[in-house]
């Protein structure tokens, strides 16, 4: 897995903190996060589509009323 870096190569301390906290963990317990990880950014995205439908169905509906 990529190491998280800021500027010029160096990690800040929250992500020091989570590399540590990632090499405590059992294969396991890492597949069920990274599983988690990935249906966050997919739960954000359908959340982002259903935004974008309703706006779409808004303006629809203004422009059948003009």
């Amino acid at each position: 897995m990529m190491q998280p870096q800021g500027p010029m190569g160096m990690m800040n301390p929250r992500e020091m903190m989570m590399m540590k906290m990632w090499e405590k963990l059992t294969d396991d317990q890492k597949a069920t996060l990274m599983k988690r990880m990935i249906d966050s950014k997919i739960m954000m995205k359908e959340g982002m589509i259903k935004g974008l439908q309703f706006k779409i169905e808004t303006m629809k509906l203004m422009k059948g009323m003009l």
